[in-house]
Formats: structure tokens, C-alpha cells, sequence
């Protein structure tokens, strides 16, 4: 077996066992509230689960893994024989816990250093086996497991069956390849011998048949001999797979292995046979049914192998998705502008056959009417006149012998006749095409659906490469609040709302930490005491909610609890104790802006500092990972009441369906599964309470505004007004229903409903309010796709981020406020992207267009506590910029980080040597330059 297969099964069993870990885990605390009936079937789980890694570990040899799950697999044993389950102590489930911890330490140790025993094993070790000391000693000792020989197997009929019905498989293959070895393709026979080998080795482990053992050691030192050939591995490979058959027949016959000494055998059974020679034994293979697996033998199922894939490359196939869903979109729209087409064709078919027949009656009328009206010669001479301005057509060669008949009597055609002939001719033949492309669209119609069914069906495929279930970002939560609920004396139940709940995996990482935080400062900020919750009428016991969902292509995660809330005036009086504004201007401040605050690096509520709270770090953690992955935190909270902290994480492809909308001459995408109504109403309908509009909508009133009231963008369109919906005499009205609440839109136009794909706006661009991200139309339109959440939260119409802001930047620079970052770059649109990016992170921004620019600002007195400096810019480039700020004394201390689009090793040399203290490359990662801003401005200060 070479390293990379190695490498996968370890991976295999890595995963696998945090799966058994966790169920152990989770196990232990829901036996705390649970049944005596659950509690059986739970230790019942649990012995499975320890068994099962006992086996896995012992057959990838790991065998501090293996003996570890088998000392906590006893315990469970006594759980399961010796203790009353139905008055379950709390110790025992802390006891047991410590166990599962010190598994999961073996286990992780054992696969980082190939289970050679370290002193941090030792220790780990030593753990496990005091937990069952404890056990023993507490509830007795367990009688001892006999060593399972075959001739007193505990379960020969378990024996019998693996024996009898999976192990000739294993056989098969070993002869199949013992057969078709050649000497080209010699090293792959090894690599597939090696991984027989593998699954022998661990079935003797897991069984306790070392006499069986023996011989996969025979196979494993045949394979592993450096002077390997082709001859040698035939005929010494047949020896070891008879006495494989040997064994198994003996176990079959419930006898004690006993084997002859092993003897090359010169000759495969393809080659031909001397008359001496020893032949293979013949395996009749047997029909028999599949076993299902058992608990005592989780042995991997061949028949089912895996590959690892890189991230990237499962990224760019979803984006292909993504592209391939647009494109179906395309087809969709062209195949009904055909349909359109054909309909149109039609329709001109009918009027064109309709007038061919109408210029030929017109001509037989006027021929008759000419026939007719005349007497005499005067009406042959006006019929003559009428064949002289369009010649009688020849009926054959006979037309003089018919002469004497009259009109009426023959007919005689023109080329006016012969010419309304070809216009119904035609008419008919292009109506037989139109037939024709009335096939071919409706054929088109249904490979569209069937490329939609596909689509859908592949789109569901890749994402479950990528997406796992959220309980693996929260399981470990339950155990965390429990150890706080023992430690701080609180009662504190966890509700975990949508587990199945399906998001990308690489979220996970930075999801831990937040949920971990956040949780925390539920416990300790949110939570109170019993006494001080029955005071106030609320049960002792408080509540701490998780819920996960997806909405308009975003997954939201709430973190919610029901304790005191928080207070805005206390979060006001710490933003004026701590200098970071006037009293004057912190009575400014909107709640929400006061709630940001709690996010800000070192800002604490509490007084004091504990191992829970105090040091200004969790929420800022919060926010930071959270920015990693482009995802966002808000925080609603009343006092009294509870708090919750709602995070926003886009979905890595989100397909969803949408309501197109038309307001301002623009296209809208508002995601369906966030409209809660639409109405038609009549403007008689529309309420007005002082200057705002509201709808009564299900026995309460609700706000109505108008959409483009509520955006925060402009788009350049034709020069004529936008019309107000609020005018109309019937007004389409959205009403939006989110977290926050319900909100009533009023829109130009309803378009209809669409399936988009939902594309979220690219680093270092940032997102704008109210704009989740953005859709592309079949006809290659970017539509702007509606944040409902976004929208509803805004406190009232026409109330913009621009107004909070403007009121942040009036404040006066002063030391004791937020950083002050010179920014230093000619492209005047490289400035801008960086100083949305560094005010949205709460520092302040100033702007140089080049080195000269900067140098001035400097020497006027500029106070900045970071230079993030460009090399190449008229005037002054940045290499004279830093020497010239290095040679100053003023300003030789200022951190100076370059940004630059050189990526060469020579740029970046020559900066260090001139003092720069960080180098970036173009295009920018906005995280990695946001991580490391506060530590180039900590060196500033030391």
C-alpha cells in the first residue's frame, strides 16, 4: 500500500471516529434528561461506538487506540450490567465524559505521531484507565473477557458467519491477483497484495486470531522483500493463500488453527502444471446473501472506494454549476421567444391565405360581373379589355377549338389568377414550415425541461460534496454549557432549532468560534441567576436557542437567549468612560450604532474581568471570523427580555426562486421565500400615521413604504420621472416578512416569478445596505437581488447608512478615538476600495494621491498611526515616500505597509531594506490585510 492510500484510510478513520466520539458525546448528556428506556439504548449506542473504534483502531495499528476503546468499552459494560440506570448520578456522566475526552486526545495523538507512545499519551492513558478504576471501584469489578481461541469463541456463530460469507471475497481477490501479476505491472499487484494484507491483518486483530495473524504477516514480509520477483511472489503468494484456505475451513469446523509450514509454489494456475507440482486449492465461489455488517466488524466495504479532491476544484465545478443554471435560464428565454415567433408566423399565415383568396374571388367576381352587365359586344369589349391588361392563359394546345364556348362555360385564367394561385400556394407552404417549427419548439420545450431536471439533479450532487450538517458545528456546544452550568452555579438549557440544516463545510471553522463566543456571553452577559430570574417571574432555569435556516440564498444563524438584555444607556456611558466620544455625541448615537460598539476591540460591558467576560475579546472575535468568510453579525435585544445575535453567512451556490419586480426603471430580484403576501390594493387603502404610510394587514398595521425609498444605490436611467406607486390607483404591494418583522413595499410592477442564481459581490467590493448580491437574466442583464432583513431592519424610510455615518465622521480626530490610516495610492479607485474597507473597520481613513501629497499632509501636522503606501506613483513613488518618513525623525516611527502589485522578490527586498514593516501584493486579501492592520499599529505605541 503506498503512502497516499495510507493517507486515505487514515483520513477515514479520523473522520469516523469523531463521528463515534460525538455520539458518545451527545449520548451522555441527553442521558441526564432522559427515560430509563433511552438511557438503555443510548449505552447500548455508546458500547457500539467504542467498539467499533476499538476495531478500526487495532486494524490500522493503532493499538493505544484500540486499547483505550476497549477500556472505556468496558466501562460501558458496567454502565450497562451494574449500575441502576434509572437513577443515574451526574458524576458518573462527568466521569464518563472525561473518559471520552481522553479517547479523543489518544486519538488525535495517535494519528499525528503513528501511535508511538509520547509522554502526553502516557498521560492520556493513564486517564482512561482511572475512569474505569473509578467504575470498578464504585459499581464492582467486571468479570474478564476470556481471549476469544476459535475453539471457545464467546460467539462462534458470529465466527462462522464472517468466515463463511465475507472472507472468500477477500480470498477471491487475493488469488485474482496472484493470477493476473505480470512483470510490467508488477508494483500495482503489490499495492493491491498490500491492501489484502490490510484487511487480513485487521480481521485477525479484531477477532483475536493471531495464528490467523501469522499468516497475513506471511504475505506482508513476501511483498515488503526488497529482491521481490515475479516467480517469487507467484509461487510463494499460492502457498500462503492455501493455508488461508486452510484456516478458514478449519475455523468453519470449529477446530483450533493448525497449519503446515509454508512451501513455495513454483507455478500459478494459469502456467502449466509438471506433474510434481503442488496445485492452488479450487475455490467454488458461493451465491450466497449479503450479510449486513455487524457492530463487532466495521471493516470498510471494498466495493465502495473513495478519492480525495482538492477544495478548489470542487469550487470551480460549482461555480460551473452555477454558470450552467444561467445558461439554461438563456435557453429557457430564447425557446419561449421562439414559441412567440412561430405564434406570430402564424397569425400572418391565416392573413395571407385569407387575402390570397380574397384576390381570387375578387377576380371571379369581377368576371361575372363583366359577363353579365353587358349586352351586346359592349360587355365582351370590356371583358376583352380586361384580358388585354392581363392575358388569358392557354389552356394546352386544344384552346382554339374551344372558342365557341363563353365564360361561363370554360374558364379562362390570367396571370392575375395565376398569380392569387401562387399567393395561396405559398401561404400554404410556409404554413407547413410554420408546422414544421411548431414541432421543432415544442421539442425544444421539452429538452429545455429535461436540461432543467439535470441541472437541478446535478446542482444537488455537487452541493452535497461540499455541505455538511449544521450539528457539526454545534455538538460540541451542549457539553461546553453544561461544564459552565456545574462551575457557575446556573441553570441554563440549550435548544438547538434546524440541525439538519445543510451549510458548506469550509464555514465551519469559522463558525466554531463565534457560536463558542457567543454562547459565552449568552451564559454570563444574557443569563441570571435563579434567585434573581424567580424574582423577576421568570423561571429559574433560563434558555439559550440556536436556529439555523436558509433564506433568500443566505444561511442566518440566531443565537438567542431569554435573560436580562441590553441596556443602551450603560453601553452609552462606557462609550463616553472610555474616550471614544463626547457626551454630547453619544447622545446622538441611534441604538444601533451603540450595539456596534460592543463589537469593538477591548470594549466590555462588565466592570470586572473573569475567565468568562471582561477582556473585550469574544465579540471582536465574532465579528472578525465572521469577516473572514464574508459574513455578518447584528444584534437585537430588549431589556428584560433577551438578546439575540443574528449572523449572516452566504450560501456558496445558492439557486432559489425570486420575484421579479420593476421600481425606478429597474428590475428587481426579491427572494420568494421572504415574501409573506402579495396585494393589489386601492389607494383609499393606505393609512397615514403623521408622515408615514401604513397598510392594515392581519388585524395589525404595518409600515408601507416604497421601494425606492428603502436602496441605497442609483442607477442611471431615462430621463423621465420615476413614477410613485403610492399615485396608483391600484398599487402592487410586497409584504416582506424577516427576523426583524414585516414590512410593506410598494413597487412599480410585477414582473413574475424566476429561478436565479444568486451571485454575492465579489472582495474587496462591500455590500452595499439592503443588497444581498446580484442575478444574471437569460438575456445577460445583472439584476440586484434584495437583503429582506437587510430592508425590515431599517428604522425608518429614507433613514440611511450615510446619515449614521456622516454623524461618526463629524467627530473631531483625537488620540483616544479609533486608529487614523494614510492611505497612499494614485488610482484613485484602489483608494477608494481600501478606505471602504478600513472604515467599515472602524478606523479613520485619510487619502494621498502620491508620495508628494502624503509627505505634505505629514508635515501639516497629520497624525496617522499607519502609512499603507503604493511603490509606483507619479511625483514621488513609494520607495522615496519611506525613505523620505524613515529619515525624519517625527515620523520615522509611523508602520508602513506596502500595497503594490509587485509581486517580485526584488520590490519586496528593497522595501524591507528601506523600512517598510509589511508587504502586500494587488488584488488584496481584505481579511489577511484587516488581521494584520492592529498588530503594525501595537508596534507604533510600544
Amino acid at each position: 500500500m503506498n503512502d497516499d492510500d495510507l493517507n486515505e484510510l487514515i483520513d477515514a478513520f479520523t473522520a469516523e471516529c469523531e463521528e463515534f466520539l460525538q455520539s458518545m458525546e451527545t449520548n451522555l448528556l441527553a442521558m441526564e434528561s432522559a427515560g430509563l428506556k433511552e438511557r438503555q439504548a443510548a449505552v447500548k449506542e455508546m458500547f457500539r461506538a467504542a467498539h467499533s473504534i476499538k476495531g478500526a483502531g487495532s486494524m490500522l495499528g493503532f493499538q493505544n487506540v484500540s486499547v483505550a476503546a476497549h477500556t472505556l468499552e468496558d466501562c460501558f459494560v458496567i454502565l450497562r450490567d451494574r449500575t441502576d440506570l434509572s437513577a443515574l448520578e451526574p458524576t458518573t456522566v462527568s466521569v464518563l465524559l472525561q473518559g471520552v475526552d481522553a479517547l479523543k486526545k489518544i486519538t488525535i495523538e495517535s494519528v499525528q505521531h503513528s501511535d508511538v507512545t509520547t509522554p502526553d499519551q502516557t498521560e492520556n492513558l493513564e486517564a482512561i484507565a482511572q475512569v474505569f478504576a473509578q467504575f470498578q471501584a464504585k459499581y464492582g469489578k467486571s468479570e474478564p473477557s476470556p481471549v476469544p481461541a476459535v475453539s471457545q469463541s464467546a460467539a462462534p456463530e458470529t465466527l462462522k458467519q464472517i468466515f463463511e460469507h465475507q472472507v472468500p471475497a477477500l480470498f477471491n481477490r487475493l488469488e485474482t491477483e496472484l493470477s493476473q501479476a505480470s512483470e510490467a505491472d508488477l508494483a500495482k499487484s503489490v499495492t493491491a497484495l498490500n491492501q489484502v494484507y490490510y484487511q487480513l491483518s485487521g480481521l485477525a486483530g479484531m477477532l483475536l486470531l493471531p495464528e490467523f495473524g501469522e499468516i497475513a504477516t506471511a504475505l506482508s514480509a513476501l511483498i515488503d522483500s526488497p529482491d521481490l520477483t515475479l516467480q517469487r511472489l507467484q509461487s510463494e503468494g499460492w502457498a500462503i493463500a492455501q493455508n488461508l484456505q486452510i484456516a478458514r475451513q478449519q475455523i468453519l469446523e470449529g477446530r483450533a488453527i493448525d497449519l503446515p509450514k509454508i512451501s513455495p509454489s513454483p507455478t500459478p494456475p494459469d502456467s502449466p502444471q509438471l506433474p510434481d507440482s503442488p496445485t492452488p486449492p479450487e475455490i467454488s465461489p458461493s451465491p450466497s446473501p449479503t450479510v449486513p455488517p455487524s457492530s463487532t466488524l466495521p471493516v470498510p466495504n471494498p466495493q465502495r472506494p473513495t478519492i480525495r479532491v482538492d477544495l478548489e476544484r470542487l469550487t470551480e465545478l460549482v461555480n460551473l454549476v452555477g454558470e450552467l443554471v444561467i445558461n439554461r435560464t438563456n435557453l429557457e428565454l430564447q425557446e419561449s421567444e421562439l414559441r412567440g415567433e412561430v405564434k406570430r408566423i402564424r397569425r400572418n399565415i391565416v392573413d395571407l391565405s385569407q387575402f390570397g383568396g380574397q384576390l381570387r374571388e375578387e377576380y371571379d367576381r369581377l368576371s361575372f360581373a363583366e359577363w353579365r352587365g353587358g349586352n351586346g359586344n359592349s360587355g365582351l369589349g370590356k371583358l376583352a379589355a380586361a384580358e388585354t391588361e392581363f392575358p388569358t392563359i392557354a389552356n394546352g394546345k386544344s384552346s382554339p377549338a374551344h372558342a365557341h364556348f363563353d365564360i361561363l362555360e370554360m374558364d379562362r385564367y390570367t396571370e392575375f389568377h395565376s398569380t392569387a394561385a401562387e399567393v395561396i400556394e405559398t401561404a400554404q407552404a410556409i404554413s407547413h414550415s410554420a408546422t414544421k417549427l411548431d414541432t421543432l419548439a415544442m421539442k425544444f420545450e421539452r429538452s429545455t425541461d429535461q436540461l432543467r431536471r439535470i441541472t437541478e439533479q446535478l446542482r444537488s450532487r455537487v452541493m452535497q460534496l461540499r455541505v455538511v450538517s449544521f450539528s457539526r458545528a454545534v455538538d460540541h456546544l451542549p457539553r461546553a454549557l453544561r461544564e459552565m452550568c456545574l462551575t457557575y452555579d446556573k441553570e441554563v438549557n440549550l435548544l438547538l432549532v434546524g440541525r439538519d440544516t445543510k451549510i458548506d463545510e469550509s464555514l465551519l471553522d469559522a463558525l466554531r468560534d463565534p457560536l463558542i463566543h457567543l454562547v459565552r456571553n449568552a451564559f454570563d452577559h444574557g443569563i441570571e441567576m435563579p434567585e434573581v430570574r424567580k424574582a423577576s417571574g421568570k423561571p429559574a432555569s433560563g434558555q439559550i436557542e440556536i436556529e439555523a435556516r436558509h433564506q433568500g440564498g443566505q444561511t442566518i444563524i440566531t443565537v438567542a437567549d431569554d435573560g436580562r438584555g441590553i441596556d443602551p444607556e450603560m453601553i452609552r456611558r462606557k462609550v463616553v468612560t472610555k474616550g471614544l466620544a463626547t457626551e454630547e455625541q453619544a447622545q446622538e448615537f441611534s441604538i444601533a450604532e451603540l450595539y456596534d460598539f460592543l463589537f469593538w476591540s477591548g470594549f466590555s460591558t462588565t466592570e470586572g474581568v473573569s475567565d468568562l467576560s471582561g477582556r473585550g475579546v469574544g465579540l471582536d472575535v465574532v465579528r472578525t471570523n465572521l469577516r473572514t468568510v464574508r459574513g455578518s453579525v447584528k444584534v437585537d435585544s430588549r431589556l428584560g427580555k433577551g438578546t439575540s445575535f443574528i449572523i449572516k453567512l452566504p450560501l456558496l451556490l445558492s439557486i432559489t426562486d425570486a420575484l421579479m419586480v420593476k421600481t425606478d426603471h429597474n428590475k428587481i430580484a426579491v427572494p420568494l421565500d421572504a415574501v409573506e403576501e402579495i396585494l393589489h390594493i386601492k389607494a383609499s387603502e393606505v393609512h397615514i400615521a403623521g408622515n408615514q404610510p401604513m397598510l392594515w394587514w392581519r388585524e395589525e398595521f404595518i409600515r408601507l413604504v416604497r421601494m425606492q425609498d428603502l436602496l441605497e444605490y442609483s442607477v442611471v436611467g431615462p430621463d423621465a420621472p420615476s413614477p410613485d406607486p403610492l399615485t396608483q390607483d391600484e398599487i402592487p404591494v410586497l409584504v416582506l416578512a424577516s427576523t426583524e418583522g414585516m414590512l410593506a413595499v410598494a413597487v412599480e410592477r410585477l414582473i413574475g416569478q424566476q429561478e436565479i442564481v444568486v451571485k454575492p459581490l465579489p472582495p474587496p467590493l462591500s455590500k452595499p445596505r439592503g443588497v444581498l448580491g446580484t442575478t444574471i437574466l437569460g438575456d445577460g442583464r445583472v439584476v440586484n437581488i434584495l437583503d429582506v432583513d437587510d430592508l425590515v431592519g431599517q428604522p425608518g424610510v429614507n433613514s440611511s447608512i450615510a446619515a449614521v455615518s456622516g454623524k461618526v465622521q463629524e467627530i473631531p480626530p483625537s488620540s483616544s478615538q479609533s486608529p487614523q490610516i494614510l492611505v497612499v495610492d494614485d488610482s484613485y479607485t484602489i483608494r477608494q476600495l481600501l478606505s471602504m474597507t478600513l472604515t467599515r473597520a472602524r478606523y479613520r481613513v485619510v487619502q494621498a494621491k502620491d508620495g508628494v501629497d502624503a509627505l505634505e499632509k505629514l508635515q501639516n501636522g497629520l497624525d496617522c498611526s499607519l502609512a499603507i503606501v503604493d511603490i509606483e506613483m507619479p511625483r514621488m513613488d513609494g520607495f522615496e515616500l519611506l525613505r523620505s518618513i524613515r529619515s525624519t525623525e517625527r515620523f520615522a516611527k509611523i508602520p508602513v505597509a506596502m500595497l503594490t502589485s509587485r509581486s517580485g522578490e526584488k520590490h519586496r527586498q528593497m522595501a524591507m531594506e528601506l523600512g517598510a514593516n509589511q508587504y502586500f501584493t494587488k488584488p488584496y486579501s481584505e481579511a489577511q490585510l484587516l488581521q494584520a492592520i492592529p498588530k503594525l499599529i501595537h508596534q507604533s505605541r510600544i
